[in-house]
């Protein structure tokens, strides 16, 4: 579920992607969405917040609030 950047970095697979969509996320953004590995989520992930930039930009471009 994961793309190896370095030694000690990875990415959840579908986050480069275009449109971006991690491979864990289960359900219809802007409906009803959830994390399908939440409880075993890697680090990056539980850092990742509603106030994070990367959460906003993700916001706007699918026209959420």
């Amino acid at each position: 579920m994961t793309v190896r950047l370095t030694p000690n970095l990875v990415r959840m697979c579908g986050t480069d992607a275009q449109p971006p969509r991690c491979v864990a996320l289960a359900g219809e953004i802007g409906r009803a969405v959830q994390c399908t590995i939440y409880a075993e989520r890697p680090s990056p992930c539980r850092e990742f917040d509603t106030e994070h930039e990367a959460c906003q930009r993700a916001r706007r471009y699918f026209g959420l609030p």
